[in-house]
């Protein structure tokens, strides 16, 4: 006979378990929670200014690829605005990405080394709002020898 009656009924012993996991896991999804990562040196934010972009360096085939600089038009982003960006690279890259967990936008190839991408956000899951992400940046030559740059990106 385990645990005692009260008033005739045994208690429940996964009652206190019912109210006592919601809180724990939300106690460790708190602790859990990521900061994000460092905006990279060659990230700016802002309305658009080619002129303040580096030219693409010249490279051979097989060299491996290189992003001098990325543009954004802002690292937080909600459903409905605009989301855009251009990026400048070595002349020897095929393919720019822009991509998280969530979404992959294969940037347009308007030069050698240079890339751009204007997209509208779409309406996103509730739970995927007001958390940091990492938004990575991959260059890829025609090897597809890689070189990847990271920026926090905020759902909102």
């Amino acid at each position: 006979m385990s645990g005692q009656k009260c008033f005739g009924v045994r208690p429940n012993p996964f009652g206190t378990a019912i109210f006592t996991v919601p809180i724990l896991c939300g106690a460790l999804l708190g602790a859990c929670s990521s900061k994000p990562v460092a905006v990279p040196s060659n990230l700016t934010v802002g309305a658009q200014n080619v002129r303040g972009l580096p030219a693409p360096a010249v490279a051979k085939p097989d060299a491996p690829p290189r992003i001098l600089a990325i543009r954004f038009s802002t690292l937080t982003i909600r459903p409905g605005i605009w989301f855009d960006g251009t990026m400048i690279c070595s002349t020897n890259v095929a393919s720019v990405e822009v991509r998280t967990a969530a979404f992959s936008i294969n940037s347009e190839h308007v030069g050698p080394g240079v890339y751009r991408f204007h997209t509208r956000v779409l309406e996103l899951p509730p739970l995927s709002r007001r958390h940091w992400y990492e938004l990575d940046i991959i260059a890829r030559n025609t090897a597809g020898t890689e070189m990847i740059e990271r920026a926090p990106l905020r759902v909102e």
